[in-house]
């Protein structure tokens, strides 16, 4: 049941952030599900960074060029990077993570969008109603304050 939970809070997410892309993983980072993903085009960075979300309990939010490097390598111009993409990592404690992206020309992930994800699937969690459906979720999400 906790993989059909985090499959509808991925596709939630998605369809809130207006992500370009969207993965979802087990606590193993076992991938259950993607959105114009393939499984073997996701990065080890995001599962790096979905390590640290999942550790520390609270969203990530980057970009895939700092999550690929040593912050103190970092470079110190003003460099064009026509691929880079904002990466959001929300976890969800005991049971796995979604990740979303899309290219910074797409706009940014608002950080009350995912202040609001995570309030709502902490919710879900601790009112154990992991069996909830999409449209519920989806509810739910909307009557957040």
């Amino acid at each position: 049941m906790s993989e059909t939970f985090l499959l509808n809070l991925m596709r939630v997410a998605q369809e809130v952030t207006k992500a370009e892309r969207a993965f979802v993983v087990d606590t193993s980072l076992t991938v259950l599900g993607t959105i114009n993903f393939t499984p073997e085009h996701i990065e080890s960075a995001y599962l790096k960074g979905i390590k640290k979300a999942l550790g520390d309990g609270e969203p990530v939010i980057t970009d895939n060029y700092t999550m690929s490097m040593d912050p103190t390598k970092a470079p110190k111009t003003n460099q064009s990077y026509p691929e880079l993409r904002a990466v959001v990592i929300i976890p969800v404690v005991n049971y796995g993570a979604v990740c979303l992206d899309q290219k910074l020309r797409g706009g940014i992930i608002t950080k009350e969008k995912v202040d609001r994800l995570m309030q709502l699937a902490v919710q879900i969690v601790q009112q154990q109603q992991t069996e909830i459906s999409e449209a519920e979720l989806s509810n739910r999400y909307k009557q957040l304050p």
